[in-house]
């Protein structure tokens, strides 16, 4: 950042901004041995457990750094991360899940006890939801067939009255003129 700054005489450069970083790349890391669970590290976890592949290997992420931060010393850090999962993990993991209890819960390693117990029982909410969701949609669908079929037996009634057109059918119904003399093709067969 120093090096964007043009340098300024009169012993001012002392208040030219000098900002260090650290770049995490968070695949890397997750993939990356070096990063692994013997090193104790608190940042490898938390991108495990946005990067999760499962329920199981959230739980199994949880469960360590529960035991990584049993200390007194780390209490702030556990409830930190209650926060974090509280906030953000599980909104994004399990959208509309209605845990109840949970903002009650103040610390990690009660955190990971209602989760273990509480996944076991996600599938079968989003098999039910999607069953939910297919009953809906299959009564949308149904009640689109039934208005077709009662657009088409009207225009069928039309055509055997013999007075209108099939342009006039067409515009009466809200059919095509083409489907119009289709029907009136299956008609006469």
């Amino acid at each position: 950042m120093a090096d964007l700054v043009e340098q300024v005489p009169g012993g001012l450069e002392r208040y030219r901004p000098d900002l260090a970083y650290l770049l995490l790349d968070e695949g890397a890391v997750i993939s990356d041995p070096e990063w692994s669970d013997h090193m104790r590290n608190v940042a490898a976890a938390l991108f495990r457990l946005e990067h999760n592949r499962d329920e199981q290997d959230m739980l199994e992420v949880l469960g360590t750094l529960v035991e990584w931060l049993k200390a007194p010393e780390q209490t702030g850090l556990r409830r930190a991360f209650v926060v974090w999962i509280r906030r953000v993990l599980l909104p994004n993991r399990a959208p509309g899940m209605e845990l109840p209890e949970f903002n009650e819960l103040q610390d990690l390693h009660e955190v990971h006890d209602m989760l273990a117990e509480r996944i076991k029982q996600w599938p079968e909410r989003w098999e039910e939801k999607g069953r939910q969701e297919g009953r809906q949609e299959g009564r949308k669908e149904g009640r689109q067939e039934g208005e077709q079929r009662g657009i088409e037996k009207t225009a069928r009634n039309l055509i055997k009255l013999g007075v209108l057109s099939d342009e006039q059918i067409a515009e009466a119904t809200g059919l095509t003129v083409a489907e119009v003399e289709g029907l009136r093709e299956e008609d006469t067969q």
